[in-house]
């Protein structure tokens, strides 16, 4: 009996055992779900102070540019990084950095918020806004047209007893680059060849080179910057020497750009404004890049006693040489304009060629013919603004669509985000539209004042800064 009570003890003993081992093990599971419960919201809470430091949607919104609105925000508005080409034209480097700073922004779902779309709106025009001729640019344009015009005060647009035009183009080794299979460098020279042959007997002419020694390396930079050579000497038109000069030089090197301006200026030193008509064509497609300051050496040229006409030629420029040849013409009291082509780069050198035609005409006792084409039948007809304006808004179309059309195939955007952004730009092509149509008409119902006037009403409505 002792025994068996011996082993019911042990068994019960045993029992009791098990059993708080039972209880206790529910409390440890419940310790650790706690643990887990914990290092859960630690997480989240962690996740949330990493989310902290990234900038929200209404911040980001505030780093960026309103859209413009009305034509006066649209003609100052800073043009943006990859505009003035159309994206396929982009390199590839270009484009990618195109896309990468859309992709910075945060992926849109199926169903994007207002913000959220308004974000990548504004982010893409800031990318691609184009650059909208501004009236009051336009107005140097019908200056150069309107040559001979009694209407024009400016001595620089009155007729002298002789005319002389000097071509600055760019032999740097960018000119290499090709434009619909073709090198920017030979459509420069068949469009000079072509000028030239144009002109009427008694105008003189001259070719100036710059950028066209060395290579781009940076063993070659101080020879390649100052390559600066008057290929073609004022004088009347030699088919033969002029075929010579141009055969003489390919692209090469560096843009000094400063050097070539202040050389073109040393070159018509003798060619006073009281008895001539001097005009400058600079053609360029980049910046300066030997550290010279052209914008200086611009005003110097305006300020000198030569006084030329001076058209400043952006060929197939980003944004960027855009600004810096805008503010080069500026300085010049000149105009500028962007040529993505042969044909937009002949248009542009016919403005020198209608100013020898009606210099002819005067040299012929014909003065009249000459003079009588008043300001106002220019002014009504607007040349050019229309078709520019059309094709930057064609190209800001097509460009924004671009970007946003790789990242919907990637998956960073949905096709119902990328569908309201495409409906806004298709919003924005009409509006500016609408705005070209106010801009002309508006010229239009000046017509009947004197240029000065209209000149004067013009700047005082588009050339204010806009904030």
């Amino acid at each position: 009996m002792g025994k068996k009570l011996q082993r019911v003890l042990i068994f019960l003993l045993a029992a009791i055992f098990l059993s708080a081992c039972s209880e206790d093990k529910p409390d440890s599971d419940s310790k650790k779900a706690s643990n887990n419960e914990k290092e859960t919201v630690a997480d989240q809470q962690e996740s949330e102070k990493e989310k902290e430091g990234e900038p929200s949607i209404e911040e980001l919104l505030a780093e960026l540019p309103k859209p413009s609105e009305s034509v006066t925000e649209l003609v100052n508005a800073e043009a943006g990084e990859f505009s003035g080409k159309r994206f396929d034209d982009l390199t590839p480097e270009e484009q990618k950095g195109a896309v990468e700073r859309l992709r910075e922004l945060p992926e849109l779902g199926k169903d994007p918020t207002e913000q959220e779309i308004e974000l990548y709106w504004r982010k893409s025009l800031a990318l691609f806004h184009e650059d909208y001729a501004n009236p009051a640019e336009v107005l140097g344009v019908l200056e150069v047209e309107a040559f001979g015009s009694p209407d024009i005060e400016d001595e620089r647009f009155q007729f002298k007893d002789n005319l002389n035009v000097e071509i600055l183009l760019d032999a740097s080794g960018s000119m290499a680059n090709q434009i619909d299979g073709r090198s920017m460098m030979d459509i420069a020279k068949g469009s000079i060849k072509e000028f030239a042959e144009s002109l009427p007997e008694g105008t003189n002419i001259a070719l100036r080179v710059y950028g066209h020694l060395g290579t781009s390396s940076n063993q070659d930079k101080e020879l390649s910057c100052k390559s600066n050579e008057l290929v073609y000497e004022m004088n009347s038109y030699n088919a033969e020497a002029l075929g010579k000069s141009l055969n003489k030089f390919q692209p090469a090197g560096w843009t000094p750009l400063a050097k070539a301006i202040e050389e073109a200026k040393k070159d018509l030193s003798s060619y006073k404004s009281d008895t001539n008509t001097n005009i400058i064509y600079l053609v360029s497609d980049g910046v300066e890049t030997c550290d010279g300051d052209p914008v200086t050496m611009a005003k110097s040229l305006a300020d000198s006693d030569i006084k030329p006409i001076v058209n400043v030629i952006g060929f197939d420029l980003n944004a960027k040489g855009q600004n810096q040849l805008k503010e080069v013409a500026q300085a010049a009291k000149g105009i500028y304009s962007n040529a993505r082509n042969q044909e937009q780069l002949n248009q542009e050198l016919d403005r020198a060629r209608e100013i020898a035609d009606k210099w002819t005409e005067w040299q012929k006792d014909a003065v009249n013919n000459a003079s009588s084409q008043r300001y106002d039948q220019l002014l009504s007809d607007i040349p050019r603004m229309g078709s520019e304006w059309s094709e930057a808004n064609m190209y800001e179309k097509f460009n924004i669509r671009e970007p946003l059309r790789v990242l919907r195939d990637e998956g960073h955007i949905s096709r119902e985000a990328f569908q309201l952004l495409s409906d806004k730009t298709s919003e924005r092509f009409s509006k500016v539209m609408d705005m070209n149509k106010q801009i002309r008409e508006e010229l239009r119902s000046l017509a009947n004042k004197n240029f000065e006037t209209v000149k004067e009403e013009i700047n005082k409505k588009y050339s204010e800064n806009v904030n």
